[in-house]
């Protein structure tokens, strides 16, 4: 699960943008149980892929 740390400011890894597509997806859907879940993999995937705190 480890990507490449992306440097440029603004830039988002494949990782982030599947995502916060899905996220975007599952709110206009209006699963609200889906879009948390993928808010809390986004801060997963933040911390492990591109070491933030």
């Amino acid at each position: 699960m480890n990507e490449e740390i992306t440097t440029k400011p603004g830039t988002r890894c494949e990782g982030c943008c599947d995502i916060k597509r899905k996220r975007a997806r599952a709110l206009e859907g209006g699963d609200m149980q889906e879009a948390a879940a993928l808010t809390t993999a986004m801060g997963v995937h933040l911390r492990v892929a591109h070491e933030y705190p």
